[in-house]
């Protein structure tokens, strides 16, 4: 990924603005119904992301998964076969950059999301585990900002792709201080 993204996945990497393509792409076939069990797993892999000056940081952030063992599969489909929850877990490791000073950290993302499809274009993640979290300008829900949140959160993500916290238990961590 080397434009931003609204969201990416779990250890969960999510990246304000959009762009994740933002719902995640399903990487195994969508052919069985809802009453069928699970889809099977299929690896996942997060790709790098640059963020330019001023979108979530005061300068530009680069995210590189430098361990990366995710894996996906979908536990329901709509009747077109589409994905409507998926299953994203496994670790998630990843080294986020202040290409200004060369100042880096690298977080631990591993943990598991439950990642569900609305039709109207919206969605909802439970997670458990740890969320990198991007906030770009003009989300109306919250000033720009990259944050690594840990334990259970519930984040909504509205039609217009800006994601929002609606539930959080347990410490944030802001990296763009912490890069500062």
């Amino acid at each position: 990924m080397t434009t931003s993204r609204t969201c990416r996945a779990v250890g969960v990497l999510l990246t304000g603005g959009l762009a994740l393509g933002l719902a995640l792409p399903a990487t195994g076939t969508a052919s069985a119904s809802p009453a069928d069990q699970p889809g099977p797993w299929q690896p996942y892999r997060s790709s790098t992301f640059t963020d330019p000056a001023g979108n979530a940081c005061a300068f530009t952030l680069t995210g590189v998964p430098v361990a990366d063992r995710e894996k996906i599969r979908t536990l329901a489909v709509d009747g077109s076969g589409a994905p409507t929850e998926q299953e994203i877990t496994g670790q998630l490791v990843v080294r986020y950059t202040n290409e200004s000073t060369g100042r880096s950290v690298d977080e631990n993302l591993t943990g598991t999301a439950w990642l569900y499809y609305h039709a109207d274009g919206s969605q909802t993640w439970v997670v458990s585990g740890h969320l990198g979290l991007g906030i770009h300008p003009g989300n109306p829900y919250s000033a720009p900002g990259y944050w690594i949140l840990t334990g259970h959160l519930t984040l909504q993500i509205d039609a217009a792709h800006h994601p929002y916290v609606a539930s959080h238990d347990g410490p944030t961590e802001d990296l763009c201080a912490d890069l500062t």
